[in-house]
């Protein structure tokens, strides 16, 4: 192991890639709350643990998805520009293709979904004209400003890298206050508390975001020695395109035979969530992400965190 920068880290929340809008992550604080129990007979303070607790947050610049229009398939090895200021989501149907390139690098042969970034090019060969749909990858703005009142996952993967630390609250949005500073800034602070569980920190089961344009087995990663002592485990959906995806926590002795241990069960439409199991359950050596159903594109990230001690409650 060694020191590293704040440099090339993802935030999400509530199902939203916010990595490119977001400035600073002011905390990230998982305190417990402390009890007096000190009695007439000591000369010093007694305490006992009492309830955890936990809270992000962060900074973001103002940014916004439009309008997302779909322009008319072009001729054969035709380029078509994302002209928006945003990135597109293209799902490709039918058709007789060849390749498809993103910004003169060819990214696939087969229909399907591709992301264009921002003012990048997207071609198709083809000797029969597919059809498509282009769909924009919503941002800071469209995310944060509905003050969502519902419980969703913020999670904040330092370096994005795969077996790397991640760390994930589970909680209340409680403000978005915009500021627009003498220099012409426009920023926003905002909040999340955590309801019914404190901070946890585990692993990064996917490099960041990962994604799937079919059912998938990840990786494997090695974490150590079996433990019985329980699991749990946060996601954030932040694409699908398809019916659903059903994102699964598989453990395994041997790196070979894998099984379930945390299902999060069929997602519809972009958002998070967690899942655990008991404080009691066995969790093999080995870990990785399995994903099924019926998609073209699913773009995820999951962390893990292993319970290492009995009676663990989060």
């Amino acid at each position: 192991m060694a020191k590293q920068s704040g440099l090339g880290d993802n935030f999400y929340i509530g199902g939203y890639d916010l990595s490119g809008d977001v400035s600073a992550l002011d905390k990230i604080s998982g305190p417990i709350a402390v009890l007096d129990s000190t009695g007439i007979n000591k000369s010093a303070n007694e305490r006992l643990f009492g309830q955890r607790d936990a809270s992000m947050q962060f900074t973001t610049l103002f940014n916004f998805t439009g309008t997302t229009n779909t322009p008319a398939v072009p001729a054969s090895t035709v380029t078509a520009q994302n002209t928006n200021a945003w990135p597109v989501f293209v799902t490709i149907t039918g058709g007789t293709l060849t390749f498809v390139f993103v910004n003169g690098v060819q990214v696939g042969t087969t229909a399907g979904t591709y992301v264009v970034p921002a003012g990048q090019t997207i071609s198709i060969t083809y000797s029969v004209a597919p059809t498509w749909a282009w769909t924009g990858v919503l941002a800071e703005h469209n995310a944060l400003s509905s003050l969502p009142t519902a419980d969703e996952v913020a999670s904040y993967f330092p370096g994005a890298s795969f077996g790397g630390p991640a760390a994930c609250v589970i909680g209340k949005q409680i403000n978005y206050d915009g500021t627009r500073d003498n220099k012409g800034a426009l920023t926003a602070q905002v909040e999340v508390d955590s309801n019914g569980f404190g901070m946890e920190w585990g692993l990064a089961l996917t490099p960041g975001l990962r994604a799937d344009t079919a059912a998938t087995n990840g990786t494997g990663i090695d974490n150590g020695a079996l433990t019985a002592f329980g699991a749990q485990a946060y996601f954030n959906l932040v694409a699908i395109i398809g019916t659903s995806v059903d994102i699964v926590v598989e453990h395994s002795v041997d790196n070979i035979t894998y099984a379930t241990l945390i299902d999060f069960g069929a997602q519809a439409s972009v958002g998070s969530g967690r899942g655990s199991v008991s404080n009691t359950t066995t969790v093999n050596r080995w870990v990785r992400v399995k994903t099924t159903g019926t998609f073209t594109y699913a773009q995820f990230a999951v962390m893990f965190n292993r319970n290492l001690i009995a009676g663990q409650v989060f």
